[in-house]
This record gives structure tokens, sequence and C-alpha cells, in this order.
């Protein structure tokens, strides 16, 4: 769980996108990414087929901006 939890979707958004970018996600996927992640830390809303795809496809980089959460590509 994040220390960012009691935050709003909205709120940490733009932080989190920016941590994408920082570690090296092009910005289209990285504003999907960021919300599909601040979604689920907010109110645990899993992310649809194209966020899960770009989750995926980006991986490493997602690990390596501190975001990954094992639960986004498990839950159904």
């Amino acid at each position: 769980m994040t220390k960012l939890r009691h935050k709003s979707t909205r709120e940490v958004t733009p932080t989190y996108w920016r941590q994408l970018i920082e570690a090296g996600i092009p910005i289209d996927a990285a504003n999907a990414i960021a919300w599909a992640i601040a979604r689920y830390d907010a109110a645990r809303r899993i992310p649809n087929a194209y966020q899960k795809a770009l989750i995926n496809r980006y991986c490493p980089l997602v690990c390596r901006a501190g975001l990954w959460r094992s639960q986004l590509l498990l839950d159904a």
C-alpha cells in the first residue's frame, strides 16, 4: 500500500506521471499508467485491459519508478 493512499486520484496522478516520465516511459503511456495506478491506490479500482497492457509492457520502468503494485495485473 502506498503512503499516498489518503490523497485523491487527481492529487497523486501528476506525481506518479512525473515518476514514470523520469523512469523513461513515453508521455502518453505514462499518463494512462499514472491514472490507473492512482485509481488503484485511492479506490482499489482495477485497470482496464488497455491500462493493464501498458503496465505489462512497461513493467520494468514502472518498477524503477517505485509504482509497481503486484495486484494491478493479478486482480480480475
